[in-house]
Formats: C-alpha cells, structure tokens, sequence
C-alpha cells in the first residue's frame, strides 16, 4: 500500500419517505444534510464513503430517493451496506454507487468488493431474510466466497457489515443485536495474517464502540438519530434523540488504520 486512502464511515441513518420524516422526534435528513456539510468542510477529499446499513428507517423506495440525495453533495464514490431496516434490492436501484465486484451471485443479497490501491474491501450482507429479528447472521455462501478471495492474494484488507460480531458486555443489546456467527467470522479473519487485517467495521447499536479480538479491530459507529444506551444490566434499552452527530474518517495505511470520530456542528 503507497500513501494513505481516507474513507468516511456512516450507519444508521434512519432516512423516512419525505424530507420531514422523523425518528422518535429527531429529523433524520436535517441531520444526515449537517454530516454532510461537515464532511464537506473537511480539509481532504474522502477517497470514498461507506454506510454500514440502516439507511432508511423501512424499505421503501422514496426513502432511498431522499437518502441518494442527501448524500449526492458528497462527491466521492458511495458503498453501501445492508442493514436490518434497508432492502438489498432497492439499495442497488435507488443509491448510485462507486466501482464494485460482487462477493456471490445471490440476487437477494448486496454482497461484494471494491478496490482501492492497496486495499480491498469486503461488504457483507447478514440480514435475516424473512425476518423481523434484529440479529444478524452471514450467510455460509459468503463466508466461503471470502475465504476465497482472501486466500487468493496478500493484499490489506477491511471488512464491513451491519451488525457487531459480538456482544460488549450490555445485557440487552448482546441478547438480540450481534451476529449469530460471529465467532465463525472472526476465526476466518485471524486465521489470516495480522498484519492484513485493517478492521471490521459496523453499526446497528447506535453507539461507537471499539474493540479488539485477538488483535482484530472492530470498530462501531454511532446513528446520527439517537443513540441506544448500554448499561450493563439493562433488560431493555432506551432511546436518546439529543445525541451528536457522529461519522467517523478511517485512514489505511501501510502500518495500519487510524480511526477518527466527529461530531457534526
């Protein structure tokens, strides 16, 4: 890898079928125009930008519509990920997005990699088809098309995908929201060289997080909408709408991965 890509990472925008569209009281394209603006007022040109999923707050095309153009002011190739909320087909039809190649040929699944010099990038689609339940889990199709395609070079890469592939010591939220196969992906990530592996990075819980396992990061970011909580004995969640209006900058280098957040004004 030569020189350093810098990427912008969303999730969780929770955009609804009008521009006054609201979650639990908070407009979500008010707040999804202020990121914008603020990743506009950044001092680099983002090499590309990638939503972990939850763009819209229900599968509807004039959801995207709104989205796809609250995001157009961006300017740098758009990816996106399948959240429990979204669907994959109108992902494909309603968000322009940048240069990719897809993981498998399953055509309910928005599954793929993009290339960027010295780094490739795996999006991965979990949603539970059929499904209202808020886990996640990867298909084994997927996990067999990565291990693939990993094997096939030495290249750095980073993987994303909506759900967390674990828990974070919040009872509610590692009941009902990780990855049912998260450890699965996590042995096939290690079982690569570290010095390869430049993340994994999700949203869904509405909170950044940061962690690591066996020297693999994963890093969350939060929904710009409201926030979840995470106390650690809760038997429920509760909602926060007064949150800042977090993106993070992801920066990939030859020695690694610097991750920034932001809060936009």
């Amino acid at each position: 890898m030569s020189g350093v890509i810098h990427g912008i990472h969303l999730s969780d925008t929770h955009i609804g079928p009008s521009r006054d569209f609201e979650v639990r009281g908070a407009s979500s394209r008010e707040r999804l125009d202020r990121i914008v603006r603020a990743i506009g007022s950044l001092d680099f040109v983002p090499d590309f930008v990638i939503h972990t999923g939850d763009m819209v707050d229900d599968p509807d095309p004039r959801s995207y519509a709104v989205a796809a153009e609250a995001l157009a002011p961006l300017g740098s190739p758009l990816y996106c990920v399948t959240g429990n909320h979204d669907d994959a087909g109108m992902i494909r039809d309603g968000v322009p997005m940048g240069p990719m190649t897809p993981l498998t040929d399953d055509p309910e699944r928005l599954t793929y990699h993009f290339e960027l010099p010295g780094l490739r990038s795996f999006v991965l689609d979990a949603k539970l088809l059929g499904s209202d339940d808020p886990h996640g889990e990867v298909p084994e199709n997927q996990l067999v098309a990565l291990q693939k395609a990993l094997a096939a070079d030495d290249k750095p890469f980073a993987i994303f995908v909506h759900f967390p592939p674990f828990g974070i010591h919040s009872s509610w939220i590692d009941d009902h929201l990780p990855l049912r196969n998260g450890e699965a992906l996590h042995e096939l990530i290690r079982s690569q060289s570290l010095n390869r592996i430049r993340g994994v990075f999700f949203g869904h819980l509405h909170r950044d997080v940061q962690q690591y396992r066996d020297g693999v990061l994963y890093s969350g970011v939060s929904s710009p909408v409201c926030e979840f909580s995470v106390g650690v004995e809760e038997e429920r969640f509760a909602f926060c709408s007064d949150c800042p209006l977090v993106f993070h900058q992801l920066s990939f280098s030859e020695k690694g991965v610097v991750v920034k957040a932001f809060a936009a004004p």
